[in-house]
């Protein structure tokens, strides 16, 4: 006997048949056959969504029930009992196949996943959750574009997790198990096989047959985790089957696990998946309480039975129950009011659900918004990660943190470019994982738009940056318009340059250098400058002291009035230092400014000039010797004084002559004073000469007074006379006189 419960009241509906099929890690589908009476208005919506129960009497008189939603209804046409329906019940996580979502679930390991998913159908049924596992905390999971059902379903078969219904009278609810030790006994049932019209008064099997199926038997996997990638994942594991070809082995990737320790746990819940697949034993029979999820216990003490005395977990459960007032004829005798078909699984073999939910693959890349930390513009941890916001994301939660592609990346070395808060960036998904996404680049969008003006500026190719917390940038350009092609530098204010060996520079035209305060050059060896016409160094402005020193320079004076640096005021220009530093185009003011500078240096003409001019002081300091070689003439202009201190020796030879004029005083002071002369020694004032010459002293002067205590006029030898001609003897007799030199 059996009857059907609705929201419509009692007895409105009348079961006639019952129908379907459930199974573990699957929704139930049942179909139930009911009349109405002929007068009855059935509002089926009032039925769609609400709980119907179909229940049946067991041999032991016992309620056995089966509750779903209403998810269809059928009017079937009207006979003589009445109006014929059919409904269909589902069970409440048939709803989530209706919901499709996005989002993203942090820290929670699959239960937590599991409970906040379901919790938006609480009203429909309950959830209960009989696990015994410890499962991993997952950094980042994402429902990308796929039902809460078969998120659900992925999660559960990805984590060894199964689900079946318990049912009762008005509900369901969905369990979830990860081993059979969960799952309830309802009893030992005997295996007898059916013979013509007999019928037992208890529940029994009728059929019983054991079957077996090759599996693989053997499982190897691999993954790689970024922050360990020098750690062997690998892991691989043999099963225990003894047939023929029992150890083929699959070999799968990614593995789905960053440490090994994980990775042993996924190979060994892989071999008991693909083990769970052997055993199947087919039963029919009329245990109407049998229902997936349910286990029981074969029994019988006649015929032989294969695996009597032993437990069964159900797998499948196929019910078919007939009314006795079906139809107009009732029940034939050779029928059993109720029929079961079940599946069973040894309860001694792994129970763990197949994968057969895809992932939910990403197809091709997508963009994201950057965002961080708030109050800062940059937000990277120590890999260089950051955090997206898809657009796609209702609830505005981040990624994990994502890898960040670069054009080089090696060991401590390579490209380093952080994306910043708010910029719109490209991300990919390895292997399509959802799970695993990889900024790959950057786009421009309305917000954010180029460096400069396009297409106006289309021939530029641009890297500018943007300061930390502040107006400003460094940036460099690329300008291919020919023929102005330019490439332009800016540091916003430091820039350092190392070079390890050596630094080349070539200049094909003007090189024009302009800084706005000190410049310190420092060489440790030699320093070579080589102009092929002129140099030019100048101290500040040129103004009349100097200009007046340089007229008094013969050699330079052609120099003086008419330098260009002089007309344009020095290094007065100012382009390089005041470009629009925070403006779009600061890289053509200081283009202009070089050109300006370029037109002034085109006038330093004067071939083979070295020019140095310092306004208000100068100092040259050498540390041990100084050389100075003139091919041609020499001359030194002084405004002002010239003192020369010398701590040793001063010797001045010269081819020609030398000319000393002083206008004013001339004084020669020394402990011992000789000069010498080849030929001939005169010093003369307007009044008198003094004349040595080869032949003798020759005194010339209107008076001559000599005053001394004592006067000693010596005639000398004839001898003496012959020594004191030519120059070397005088010398070494001079030598004499003044004694050893130091």
């Amino acid at each position: 006997m059996g009857k059907l419960s609705t929201v419509l009241g009692k007895d409105v509906l009348v079961l006639q048949r019952f129908e379907g099929t459930d199974r573990m890690n699957g929704l139930f589908d049942y179909r139930v056959s009911c009349l109405a009476a002929q007068d009855s208005d059935v509002d089926f919506d009032q039925l769609m969504g609400t709980h119907a129960t179909v229940t049946l009497k067991g041999q032991d008189g016992s309620d056995r029930h089966f509750d779903g939603l209403v998810t269809e209804g059928r009017w079937l046409g009207s006979g003589d009992n009445g109006q014929r329906f059919e409904l269909r019940l589902q069970p409440w996580f048939w709803l989530a196949t209706m919901r499709r979502n996005q989002r993203i679930f942090h820290e929670k390991n699959v239960i937590d996943i599991l409970n906040e998913v379901l919790a938006a159908y609480a009203a429909a049924g309950t959830l209960q959750v009989d696990t015994s596992g410890q499962y991993p905390t997952l950094e980042y999971t994402v429902q990308y574009n796929e039902s809460d059902f078969n998120f659900c379903c992925r999660m559960m078969e990805r984590h060894g997790i199964s689900y079946h219904f318990a049912f009762s009278e008005g509900g369901h609810d969905m369990v979830l198990t990860d081993g059979v030790e969960a799952h309830e006994n309802v009893g030992s049932f005997p295996v007898k096989p059916y013979v013509g019209h007999h019928q037992e008064d208890t529940e029994h099997l009728w059929e019983w047959r054991p079957g077996r199926r090759m599996a693989t038997g053997a499982i190897r996997m691999t993954d790689y985790n970024f922050k360990t990638p020098t750690v062997v994942m690998e892991k691989d594991q043999t099963g225990t089957a003894s047939y023929e070809h029992g150890q083929v082995e699959s070999f799968d990737w990614p593995g789905d696990y960053l440490d090994p320790g994980r990775g042993i746990e996924m190979v060994q819940l892989g071999l008991k998946r693909e083990g769970g697949r052997d055993k199947r034993y087919q039963g029919m029979g009329d245990i109407s309480n049998l229902v997936s999820g349910k286990k029981m216990t074969v029994s019988g003490d006649s015929d032989p039975v294969p695996g009597k005395g032993a437990e069964y977990l159900c797998l499948v459960s196929q019910h078919s129950y007939t009314s006795d007032n079906y139809g107009s004829g009732g029940s034939s005798g050779d029928d059993f009011a109720y029929t079961g078909r079940y599946t069973f699984l040894p309860v001694e073999a792994p129970m763990i659900p197949e994968k057969k939910t895809p992932r939910a693959d990403v197809r091709g890349p997508m963009t994201a918004k950057v965002v961080g930390a708030d109050r800062e513009e940059i937000d990277c941890d120590e890999y260089g990660r950051i955090l997206v916001q898809f657009h796609w994301d209702l609830s505005d939660a981040r990624s994990m943190r994502c890898r960040v592609a670069q054009n080089w990346s090696g060991g401590t070395w390579g490209g380093m470019i952080i994306p910043r808060i708010g910029m719109e960036v490209l991300v990919e998904f390895l292997d399509g994982d959802p799970d695993k996404p990889l900024v790959t680049g950057c786009v421009y969008n309305g917000k954010n738009m180029p460096a400069y003006p396009l297409p106006a500026n289309k021939t530029k190719s641009v890297f500018r940056t943007d300061s930390h917390k502040a107006k400003g940038f460094n940036e460099l350009v690329f300008e291919d318009e020919s023929p102005d092609e330019h490439i332009a530098f800016k540091a916003q204010k430091d820039m350092s340059r190392l070079v390890l060996n050596n630094s080349i520079s070539r200049v094909k035209n003007d090189d024009i250098e302009n800084v706005g305060r000190n410049k310190l050059f420092e060489v440790r060896n030699s320093f070579a400058l080589d102009a092929g016409k002129s140099v030019t160094i100048t101290a500040g402005q040129v103004g009349p002291d100097v200009s007046s020193a340089m007229a008094r320079t013969s050699g330079l004076r052609g120099i003086a009035g008419t330098h260009p640096l002089a007309v344009h005021g020095g290094f007065g220009r100012t382009g390089l230092l005041k470009a629009d530093e925070t403006g779009a185009d600061a890289n053509h003011a200081m283009r202009n400014a070089g050109k300006e500078y370029g037109d002034a240096a085109q006038d330093l003409s004067e071939a083979g000039m070295l020019e140095l001019l310092a306004v208000n002081y100068r100092q040259d300091v050498t540390g041990m010797d100084s050389h100075e070689v003139v091919g041609r003439d020499k001359l030194a202009a002084i405004g002002g004084d010239m003192v020369h201190e010398v701590g040793g020796d001063v010797e001045l030879v010269t081819n020609r002559k030398v000319d000393i004029n002083a206008m004013g005083n001339f004084i020669s002071n020394a402990m011992s004073h000789t000069m010498v002369s080849a030929t001939k020694f005169t010093i003369a004032t307007p009044g008198a000469k003094l004349e040595l010459g080869p032949t003798g002293l020759t005194i010339s002067a209107m008076t001559v007074k000599v005053q001394s205590a004592s006067v000693d006029f010596n005639m000398g030898a004839g001898g003496q006379a012959a020594q004191l001609k030519g120059t070397s003897a005088f010398v070494a007799g001079a030598s004499a006189l003044l004694g050893p030199q130091v």
